[in-house]
């Protein structure tokens, strides 16, 4: 197992070189990384020096695009030096296609973070981009045994962050320099240029916190570049001291995002002691992380638990007894009916939740939406009455037919 981090420094590539087991550097420049910040030329200077220190250079190209903004960059990409790089990283199916068509030579390493979490996506993908796809770089979202499986199945490489960042939110929106300068007029320029954080590279690093009124006090860390806007966990992913498994099972790279800890233009601040302290107690490294930790997916992704009780149960009630439903209602006031058949309100047993809980309305009124009581009732009614507990839209009517 090998592990790998961003750099973006002569600095970061002299920590990496003293690091154990530390063979490859991502490089993310400004024009393809959703957060680069390193120029055309800084990218090619760092792949070179990584090289002569016998580490492989990898291109960030993690960037969703339109089809106008693919064939701006395509077009940009012809006066680089592709083959300075060891292999390149994609996000978007498209980029993949088009250096699989272009540049064939170079390996492909495919991330399937978002979606592609059954095998059989990940099983076509590698169909797909064959002998050019080098590694699937796995989503924290699957649980352990389901990374096992994979890491065992697949017929290429995988890879996954094992310690850094977890993006909640991303859009490809400004959701904090437009707001800024809006209120720019009344707050004044020096406030808010102090929340820049600029380098000759860089056009857009906008670094900042962000809380929901419900929780004012939990404060997660927010990004805006050229490229979008990003909110974190204000926990990062730590999964270093339970790689044994993952290791046995074959995971071949080990990502190690420290990015958020960077100091000035350095990224890969103390990596070499970080690897060393992986391989050597894992358990006190993460005691001894610099944020709180939190693997929220690792034993097991429970996010679909709830799927089986939000599905209806509904089906099997639209029979010959269902005598009306539902259609809408507001707490506390009325509820309103749709029926369905002729029938009287004698002949009213129950009404079913779409949960599949029954209740039993107690001494209702029924009223046209004019406000007229009725006993018996004919398909294709509107009818009103006083809240029932519980009844929501969708709900059902039974009865029994004489």
């Amino acid at each position: 197992m090998q592990f790998n981090t961003f750099v973006s420094s002569i600095q970061d590539l002299g920590y990496c070189v003293k690091a154990p087991n530390l063979q490859e550097v991502l490089l993310e420049p400004i024009l393809l990384a959703r957060q680069g910040q390193l120029s055309k030329a800084k990218v090619h200077d760092l792949a070179r020096q990584a090289w002569e220190n016998e580490l492989r250079p990898v291109l960030v190209w993690d960037l969703l695009m339109p089809e106008r903004v693919m064939r701006i960059i395509c077009n940009h990409l012809k006066d680089w030096e592709l083959s300075h790089f060891g292999a390149i990283r994609v996000c978007d199916p498209g980029a993949a296609y088009w250096l699989k068509t272009h540049f064939p030579e170079i390996p492909i390493q495919l991330i399937v973070e978002t979606g592609n979490h059954n095998l059989e996506a990940l099983q076509g993908w590698c169909e797909i981009f064959s002998e050019s796809l080098e590694r699937l770089v796995l989503s924290i979202e699957l649980p352990e045994e389901k990374l096992i499986e994979y890491c065992q199945t697949l017929p290429v490489p995988c890879e996954l962050l094992g310690v850094g960042l977890i993006l909640l939110f991303y859009s490809p929106r400004s959701l904090l320099v437009n707001p800024l300068l809006e209120s720019q007029h009344t707050e004044g320029t020096e406030e808010i240029d102090s929340l820049y954080r600029f380098n000759p590279d860089s056009p857009l690093y906008l670094e900042a916190t962000a809380a929901f009124a419900d929780n004012p006090n939990r404060h997660f860390p927010t990004l805006e570049t050229a490229h979008g806007t990003f909110m974190f966990l204000d926990k990062d992913q730590f999964i270093l001291d339970r790689l044994d498994g993952l290791c046995e099972a074959g995971l071949h790279t080990v990502r190690l995002d420290v990015r958020h800890l960077s100091q000035e233009d350095n990224v890969a601040v103390d990596i070499d002691k970080i690897c060393r302290q992986i391989l050597e107690n894992p358990a006190k490294l993460r005691e001894n992380w610099f944020r709180e930790t939190r693997a929220p997916f690792f034993k097991a992704n429970r996010t679909t638990a709830l799927f089986p009780r939000m599905k209806s149960k509904l089906s099997e009630y639209r029979n010959d007894t269902c005598l009306a439903e539902v259609l809408a209602g507001e707490s506390g006031k009325y509820v309103v009916f749709y029926t369905w058949r002729s029938f009287e309100i004698s002949q009213i047993q129950s009404m079913v939740l779409p949960t599949g809980e029954a209740i039993v309305p107690q001494d209702v009124i029924f009223r046209t939406i004019n406000g007229e009581p009725l006993d018996s009732f004919e398909p294709e009614q509107l009818l009103v009455t006083d809240w029932i507990k519980k009844a929501v839209p969708g709900s059902l009517l039974l009865g029994k037919i004489s």
